[in-house]
């Protein structure tokens, strides 16, 4: 009876893992982002990205994907990101260098641009500046 009780519970975990996994999978759009600014008071930062940008990939790389960058960013701010080869940027913006980064409001007003690739440090400085 434990083998049973003990092998269902592993079953419903990885199956709960598994269907977390896929809903956090969802690709976070304007549209979105937009709406859960308004409920969350927190500003929007769109990132635009290109397909072959080497910038976009080191920064992807060395700062996106750490831990404190990931926190900064969740705490403060609805992250979206825009393939400026696939996808049409939002609100009318003209295309850019990449990776550029744009800080809009819960109305959906700009509030700052921030072309380039940047290291850890200065960009969580920048990223603080903007809270």
């Amino acid at each position: 009876m434990k083998t049973i009780m003990l092998l269902s519970f592993l079953f419903g975990s990885v199956f709960m893992i598994k269907e977390q996994a896929f809903v956090s999978s969802e690709k976070m759009t304007y549209e979105k982002a937009l709406s859960l600014s308004k409920q969350n008071n927190k500003p929007i930062m769109l990132k635009l990205t290109a397909e072959n940008c080497k910038y976009c990939t080191k920064m992807d790389r060395e700062v996106l994907e750490n831990e404190e960058v990931k926190t900064l960013l969740s705490e403060n701010f609805i992250s979206v990101t825009v393939n400026v080869d696939k996808e049409e940027i939002p609100l009318g913006i003209k295309r850019e260098i990449t990776p550029t980064f744009i800080f809009i409001d819960k109305e959906g007003k700009i509030l700052s641009k921030l072309p380039g690739s940047w290291g850890k440090k200065d960009f969580m400085d920048l990223l603080r500046n903007r809270i």
